[in-house]
C-alpha cells in the first residue's frame, strides 16, 4: 500500500473529498421517478388524459428495489442528498481505478520477475551435465 505521499495529489483530493462528504452530508443512493397516474374519481381531469404526477424515491432496500413518496416540499432534500451520494460514487470510482491501476503495475512486476527467474534456472539447467 502506498503512503499517503506517494500518491497523486488528484488520489488524495479524492479521497479526502469522499470522506468529507461521508462523514459531514447527508447522501442517498438511489434516484427521483416522476410518477403518472389515474386518481380513480369519475369527475376528475385524469379520466380525461390527465394524469396526476407524484415524486418518488426509488432505493433499494434489503436487496428490494422500494419506491418512497416524496412530497414536494422535500423533492430539493432528496435532490441535494441524491447529488451528495452520487458525487461519492464517482470518487470512489476515481481511487479504485488509481488502486486498479498501482494494482496492475504491481502485477506486472512480479510476473517479470517470476519470468526473470525462471529463465535462470532454465540457463542453469542447460549448464549442468547430464
Amino acid at each position: 500500500m502506498a503512503s499517503r505521499s506517494q500518491r497523486s495529489s488528484q488520489e488524495r483530493h479524492a479521497r479526502s473529498s469522499a470522506v468529507r462528504h461521508v462523514a459531514d452530508k447527508p447522501l442517498l443512493r438511489g434516484s427521483l421517478v416522476v410518477m403518472r397516474r389515474k386518481c380513480g374519481k369519475s369527475g376528475c381531469h385524469c379520466q380525461q388524459g390527465e394524469k396526476h404526477s407524484s415524486l418518488y424515491l426509488a432505493v433499494r432496500a434489503k436487496n428490494k428495489r422500494t419506491m418512497i413518496y416524496i412530497p414536494s416540499a422535500l423533492e430539493q432534500t432528496a435532490r441535494e442528498w441524491i447529488g451528495n451520494g452520487r458525487r461519492v460514487d464517482e470518487l470512489l470510482d476515481f481511487v479504485s481505478q488509481q488502486c486498479l491501476a498501482q494494482l496492475l503495475d504491481q502485477k506486472q512486476q512480479a510476473v517479470g520477475r517470476s519470468r526473470e527467474a525462471s529463465v535462470r534456472r532454465k540457463r542453469r539447467r542447460k549448464g549442468r551435465a547430464p
